[in-house]
């Protein structure tokens, strides 16, 4: 295994912004969200213990499945040489930049031999426009793609959203900067106190602490996440084990809607092909596993090892 070479020669688009990068904080609570988002969307490396029947296949004529493995392998970060491993490559990185940025883009080039490929580029500064893609490029970078702006037409750029039912694209950004706007450290007036010396003792660090506890599980209840707390210092054993369900649960319900999205990528370059990916628990399937855990139907072991990747 190792990392893909990209074919970029023929891109139009700008791939990244290298002076919003350097002026971007990073944010503890927004890397710990989107690093567990897109872990275990599905079996990394394509293997997993627990889901014996897990298998993907592509439908179709030799052919047609040949340029559908190409498409999926130019998704993917690295250069792998199985079917399984290289489809949980691309639907693992296409959430990574869905986490990241609530939406996936990718320029459609067709290269010199007339092979089609995708290539993924920033979302930031894109502007959808009827039938038009506008990329504006900040003005620090422009020497370095020796252009200001870029304008393309939609039918070259493959545009993916995060599912509907977590607030689409804008919904999602709003609870990463939801999630940004208090920390678990403290305020900047207590941090600041604390540099020079000086301890209020009329702030309550503790209380403020179970706030933003409180705070960052209210914004990602539709996920289900946990903040990586699994103690239950303020949980009920049960309730702990009902979130890590609902978390599984929307990591399924994105990859169904990656595999969705994959297949309607190759209905649209005119690939008459069909990502299968099977053996994995299906949202619904999940959804039962909670209702017969609230039931008291199954173990809290029983219903961990129904909905995990692993």
């Amino acid at each position: 295994m190792r990392r893909r070479h990209r074919h970029t020669s023929a891109l139009t688009m700008a791939k990244h912004f290298p002076s919003l990068s350097r002026n971007s904080d990073l944010n503890l609570n927004i890397h710990m969200f989107t690093e567990d988002v897109h872990l275990s969307v599905i079996p990394i490396g394509g293997r997993t213990e627990k889901q014996k029947n897990f298998t993907v296949t592509l439908a179709g004529k030799e052919k047609e499945c040949e340029r559908a493995s190409y498409i999926i392998g130019d998704l993917g970060e690295f250069d792998r040489y199985d079917l399984s491993g290289m489809v949980c490559d691309a639907v693992e990185n296409i959430a990574k930049h869905l986490a990241w940025e609530g939406c996936a883009v990718y320029e459609i080039v067709t290269d010199d031999d007339g092979e089609v490929h995708v290539n993924s580029f920033t979302s930031k500064r894109l502007v959808k426009l009827p039938g038009w893609f506008l990329q504006i490029i900040p003005r620090s970078d422009w020497q370095l793609w020796e252009k200001k702006w870029v304008i393309i037409p939609a039918s070259k750029i493959w545009h993916i959203e995060i599912p509907i039912v977590f607030g689409g694209c804008r919904g999602y950004r709003n609870t990463l900067k939801r999630l940004k706007m208090f920390e678990h450290i403290g305020p900047p007036f207590w941090k600041k106190d604390l540099e020079i010396g000086i301890q209020s003792q009329a702030f309550d660090f503790q209380k403020y602490v179970r706030c933003t506890e409180i705070y960052y599980r209210r914004i990602t209840r539709a996920w289900g996440w946990n903040c990586r707390d699994w103690s239950q210092e303020r949980s009920t054993e049960f309730f702990t084990f009902y979130k890590m369900i609902t978390f599984r649960w929307a990591q399924s319900v994105l990859r169904e809607h990656i595999v969705t999205e994959l297949n309607n990528l190759f209905d649209r370059l005119g690939i008459v092909c069909e990502l299968k990916v099977t053996g994995l628990p299906a949202p619904s399937e999940i959804l039962k596993i909670r209702k017969d855990l609230q039931e008291g139907a199954i173990t809290f072991a029983q219903a961990s090892d129904r909905v995990s990747l692993l």
